[in-house]
C-alpha cells in the first residue's frame, strides 16, 4: 500500500483507475545469497523473486540533459505501485522489469510522494 496523503489512499485510486488499462509486467527482485564456505570463489548465489504488476513504457527514446539521444536502449518505464504485491514491494536499482516481451535492468528510479507510481530508467538487459 502506498503512502496516504491528506488521508487519501492515492495509490489504491491509481491502481483501481489506471492499473487495469495498462500493460501486464513483471518486477524481478534480485537478492544476494550467501557464499558456500566449501567454494568461496563461486560467488554469492543470488536468488530472484518475480512479482506480477502493471505499467507502461513512458518514453521509448530517453535523452541526455543536453538533448542528445541515449543510444543504449534506455527506456523510461512507469510501474503502478499498488499492483506490485499490493504495494508491499518497491522496485530498486539492479532489479529487472519484463514488459512488452523484453527484460530491462533498472539503472535509476524515482517515485511520487504517494508511492502510487515508480518511474524507472532502465536499459535492455
Amino acid at each position: 500500500m502506498g503512502n496516504k496523503l491528506f488521508g487519501v489512499n492515492i495509490g489504491k485510486i491509481i491502481k483501481d483507475a489506471v492499473g487495469p488499462g495498462v500493460l501486464a509486467a513483471t518486477l524481478i527482485k534480485k537478492t544476494p545469497g550467501t557464499r558456500n564456505p566449501a567454494d568461496p570463489t563461486a560467488g554469492t548465489n543470488p536468488t530472484s523473486t518475480s512479482y506480477a504488476c502493471r505499467g507502461f513504457i513512458d518514453t521509448q527514446a530517453v535523452k541526455n540533459l543536453d538533448g542528445t539521444l541515449v543510444e543504449d536502449g534506455t527506456k523510461k518505464i512507469v510501474l503502478i505501485g499498488d499492483t506490485i504485491s499490493g504495494g508491499s514491494v518497491a522496485p530498486d536499482t539492479g532489479d529487472l522489469i519484463t514488459i512488452e516481451n523484453t527484460t530491462y535492468s533498472i539503472d535509476r528510479i524515482d517515485r511520487d510522494p504517494a508511492a502510487a507510481t515508480y518511474t524507472c530508467i532502465a536499459r535492455k538487459s
